[in-house]
């Protein structure tokens, strides 16, 4: 398996990235109301939460897939992380910062909504780069 991630690096970054994946997925999917409530969100948030938690148990699945069964064809799954993760990003720091959503009584938005989705795409970058000529085949 280490041999298959060009080295332990690699192979660590790609299990804490999963893992990260796989803590959203179980906040987002089965503690939805506790997890709201951690940000002050109305627990009538509770199905849009679970619709993009199912995007990110997805992710998780195939993540736990591309472990065991080899990371030949790859790439489109980190790239889609890198994308998403970027565009998070983004719209990540305009919610937390300065949409009207973050200003209202009681919601306690995070720089996590920013901060998560920069090691997200990070870590998916650096594991396109340093598996490129496993990812393509």
């Amino acid at each position: 398996m280490v041999a298959e991630f060009n080295g332990i690096i690699y192979l660590i970054l790609y299990i804490l990235m999963i893992a990260g994946f796989a803590m959203y997925t179980y906040q987002t999917l089965f503690i939805t109301v506790d997890w709201l409530a951690k940000y002050g969100i109305h627990e009538s948030a509770v199905l849009p939460t679970r619709i993009a938690g199912t995007f990110v148990a997805a992710a998780t699945l195939l993540g736990i897939y591309f472990l065991f069964a080899g990371l030949g064809g790859a790439w489109v799954f980190l790239v889609y992380i890198f994308i998403q993760s970027c565009i998070l990003v983004v719209t990540g720091y305009i919610t937390v910062t300065s949409s009207n959503a973050a200003t209202l009584e009681g919601v306690k938005y995070t720089a996590e909504g920013y901060i998560a989705p920069t090691v997200f795409a990070i870590v998916s970058a650096i594991l396109i780069y340093g598996l490129s000529d496993k990812i393509y085949m």
